[in-house]
């Protein structure tokens, strides 16, 4: 700082002595530490030895911070190759999962409509026998009810005998061609997709 004094100001220090002043400190800090080891009862050059092994202590201490540094930075950089490795493991996964599942629905696809058609099929086959046996009783109901009409004809004798055994093979016929619809039919209902 400058001070004012009767013959003007006085200049800061130069830089000359304010290194002089940091070495003569420096200097003093040697001493303390010199008289601080001597009252420990250790020699000049043992008070040497500690400050080299302070030296090379500080040394290895940023070597390994480095090291440390560069092995951190390698396991992030492994780890990041892995995520990316697994990434592309997941793309190829999913990628095989979507193509084969369009493969498996195709072909479930496929058999659907084969088991339909084939349902389709064996519908008809097994109804075939049912609805023939369903013409055949219709076809004897109406021959069975044309012979007892002759029949009641030809005879004088009013006989409702013969009337009622028609009516009860008609009413027989009508209960097979509706137990034989309604068997067709749940059938179909049942095979049907």
């Amino acid at each position: 700082m400058n001070e004012k004094t009767t013959h003007g100001t006085v200049p800061d220090p130069s830089p000359n002595v304010l290194d002089l002043v940091a070495a003569a400190i420096l200097r003093e800090d040697d001493l303390r530490l010199t008289e601080s080891l001597r009252q420990d009862g250790l020699r000049l050059s043992d008070a040497a030895h500690i400050k080299e092994i302070l030296a090379l202590q500080s040394k290895f201490d940023d070597q390994l911070r480095k090291a440390e540094s560069e092995r951190l930075d390698a396991i992030r950089a492994n780890d990041v190759g892995a995520v990316n490795r697994a990434a592309e493991v997941a793309a190829n996964t999913a990628g095989a999962l979507a193509s084969q599942t369009a493969v498996l629905a195709e072909t479930l696809r496929t058999q659907v409509a084969a088991t339909a058609t084939a349902g389709t099929v064996a519908l008809a086959a097994a109804l075939e026998p049912i609805q023939k046996d369903i013409s055949d009783l219709r076809r004897s109901q109406y021959e069975a009810q044309g012979q007892k009409a002759q029949v009641i004809e030809s005879t004088t004798k009013s006989n409702n005998w013969g009337m009622w055994i028609g009516l009860g093979i008609a009413a027989l016929a009508l209960g097979a061609t509706l137990i034989l619809g309604i068997a067709g039919v749940a059938v179909a209902l049942i095979l049907a997709p």
